[in-house]
């Protein structure tokens, strides 16, 4: 398989997933609505196949555009994560602890907002799929998800990451900024340099699955099963 078929498979694979999830989140009562942007900050997490889908979506002007804007936002904090969502799986089955992550929403709103609405919201990574609430949260403070919604949220972001097994993970802005610099491509790196604050993808060592959701999510799993394969 050449290079260009193999990359054209990844991403049209990572579109189907995101079909798949917003037809498996339909089935919630969520309030999010357009302009409900509390949710947007700067510390959104990608893989480095997201950043390839969004720049392979994305033409002339708008792929322009978000090469700038994270470095017009300025932030001088930003979440890093120190592990991916399948390293957390494999540290939990090794019974290795896991080291708390600081992230605080008031270091900065995502750069790509413009008066509370997604610029990229066709292309937006997992990482913002998944923040969701059945209640406003600016009149609670917080997102309210339901259990069930969790957990298939998790499988999603375990399958995502394991669809770029070898790739690399980190903050969705900092990664678009180092894409510029064609630091990246579908699987991560292309050894032209370093990237400080990322982690590598890994595959799923054990879906992160509650006993009680095993028989509600079955066929969800075999259906991303299916599309991976």
């Amino acid at each position: 398989m050449t290079d260009i078929i193999k990359f054209n498979k990844f991403i049209n694979t990572l579109g189907e997933i995101y079909a798949l999830f917003d037809t498996a989140m339909a089935e919630f009562p969520f309030a999010c609505a357009k302009q409900c942007s509390d949710c947007c900050t700067c510390n959104v997490t990608a893989t480095g196949l997201e950043i390839a889908y969004i720049q392979h979506r994305l033409k002339g002007r708008a792929l322009d555009d978000i090469r700038l804007r994270p470095a017009r936002a300025g932030q001088s904090r930003r979440f890093r994560p120190l592990q991916t969502t399948n390293g957390f799986a494999l540290a939990c089955m090794e019974g290795r602890d896991t080291d708390e992550e600081e992230n605080d929403p008031s270091w900065g709103i995502c750069p790509f907002l413009e008066d509370g609405i997604c610029t990229i919201y066709p292309v937006r990574p997992l990482g913002c799929r998944v923040m969701m609430s059945t209640t406003p949260c600016r009149q609670t403070g917080q997102a309210d998800m339901p259990f069930l919604a969790l957990t298939i949220t998790t499988i999603f972001m375990q399958f995502v990451e394991h669809l770029d097994a070898g790739g690399v993970y980190g903050n969705f802005l900092d990664l678009l900024e180092h894409a510029e610099n064609n630091i990246l491509d579908c699987n991560g790196l292309t050894g032209k340099g370093n990237i400080s604050g990322i982690t590598p993808n890994l595959k799923i060592p054990a879906l992160m699955i509650p006993p009680e959701h095993v028989e509600k999510t079955r066929n969800l799993v075999q259906s991303i099963g299916s599309i991976i394969r």
